[in-house]
């Protein structure tokens, strides 16, 4: 190990320099240009949906095989919106839908509905787009649509669970575009900002068909407590009678034109956060639980991991695990944060609690778009030798409040918008 193993001060440097280095590993733009100079077919039509279309779509026109006439279409939201000469732009909110939403999926619509076979639609996905493209199925209004997207948050219901359910409700998501646009050929491109790739879930897979039986998709319905919003009953039972349309299922002729390429994900950003703290301690980094489930579990199963590890070894640990983890709200409705946050705190709390915790620790917790919940940190950044309030602490993690904790604190992990969102990401580091 290096001297850094010793150096506390030096630990925060090597944090934040591993998660800058899994942020720059992930950035859209040089993955879309490589992967559009190598197209072998003519571009005739370009739609761009996610946090990093705006990104994404500047990419593929700037690898010098796309027409700059052709149409494009690019749908982000507030923070990564600019407008593109040539391309119709739309702004629009995540991550509960608005009506700039509406507007904007009725125009990608229009454009999937007039494309023929001889034209190849370039398909840019990245995470975001469940919520930015909102088509509610016919019957369904964005004010249900927004009632159901909050409902889903508050669930805990896993991103794959949600997209699930998402897919029912919708005339885009769960292989509809790519109905809409058939016989049209399609290159769809991807950033996974979802455990596992899973194509039905990014986006909630607007070109890709549902895996997911109609009945396993109620069963999370009723489990979750969903169905007794009115319009959700009410939906459920078109879908039963045949009266709503059902997500694309496989072996379905007009998913056949559609090639899909995942240019970037979690699993990426991971490896590169790895080699970087290699580079900085030596030896090799210890495997960490995937993050997955409550955000408060979580963090706390990953403390009671690290302690454990320390007090087998006897010597300096550190790691890096990524994934998408859950808030469960319930009744706690006036707080503030987000799953880094909340995770970051609650790994702290638990450090706190243990006997047997390590001496010196620290976990830097965060959202690759730089962005944790609806607030403007990008998660959470605590070690030893900060104060910590543990009445305050469990306070805030009883109403989902650590974003005011932290704050108070100087503990908030903030970076600029990095464009993109490829799920979330944790460094743990911990030392006898």
């Amino acid at each position: 190990m290096s001297a850094l193993s010793n150096n506390l001060e030096g630990w925060q440097q090597t944090a934040r320099s591993a998660f800058a280095a899994a942020l720059a590993a992930g950035h859209p733009a040089s993955l879309t240009r490589s992967a559009v100079a190598t197209l072998a077919t003519p571009v005739t039509a370009i739609i761009a949906i996610g946090k990093a279309a705006t990104a994404m779509a500047i990419a593929a026109r700037s690898a010098g095989t796309i027409d700059p006439n052709i149409p494009g279409i690019i749908v982000t939201n507030d923070e990564n919106f600019s407008v593109v000469e040539g391309m119709d732009c739309y702004a629009s909110a995540h991550p509960v839908p608005d009506d700039r939403g509406l507007v904007a999926a009725g125009a990608v619509t229009e454009m999937a509905q007039n494309l023929g076979g001889e034209d190849h639609l370039l398909l840019l996905i990245s995470g975001g787009g469940s919520a930015l493209v909102p088509a509610p199925a016919p019957g369904i209004s964005l004010l249900e649509k927004q009632q159901l997207n909050e409902a889903l948050l508050g669930s805990g219901l896993d991103i794959h669970q949600m997209n699930a359910i998402r897919r029912l409700f919708s005339t885009l998501k769960g292989g509809r575009l790519a109905r809409l646009a058939y016989p049209a050929k399609i290159t769809q491109l991807l950033l996974s900002d979802v455990p596992e790739d899973r194509l039905e879930s990014i986006a909630s897979g607007p070109a890709v068909c549902d895996p997911v039986p109609l009945e396993a998709a109620f069963s999370l319905i009723a489990n979750s407590g969903l169905q007794q919003l009115d319009f959700v009953a009410r939906h459920m039972e078109a879908l039963l009678s045949g009266e709503a349309d059902q997500p694309v299922r496989p072996n379905d002729d007009k998913i056949g034109t559609v090639t899909s390429h995942i240019l970037a994900s979690n699993t990426l950003c991971q490896d590169a956060t790895t080699k970087s703290l290699v580079a900085a301690f030596g030896g090799e980094g210890t495997t960490l639980i995937p993050l997955a489930g409550e955000a408060a579990v979580c963090g706390r199963n990953l403390a009671r991991l690290i302690a454990a590890k320390m007090r087998y070894e006897k010597q300096m640990v550190y790691g890096v695990t990524g994934g998408e983890t859950t808030v469960s709200l319930g009744n706690a409705l006036g707080g503030k944060g987000g799953r880094s946050q909340e995770l970051a705190l609650a790994f702290a709390d638990e450090m706190a609690a243990m006997k047997q915790a390590p001496t010196r620790w620290l976990i830097l917790a965060g959202g690759t778009d730089g962005r944790d919940g609806p607030t403007d940190a990008t998660g959470g950044f605590i070690d030893s030798t900060l104060s910590f309030d543990q009445a305050a602490a469990r306070k805030a993690l009883a109403n989902h409040d650590s974003y005011h904790y932290l704050a108070a604190h100087g503990q908030l992990l903030t970076v600029p918008p990095t464009g993109t969102n490829l799920g979330d990401l944790a460094v743990v580091i911990a030392a006898p």
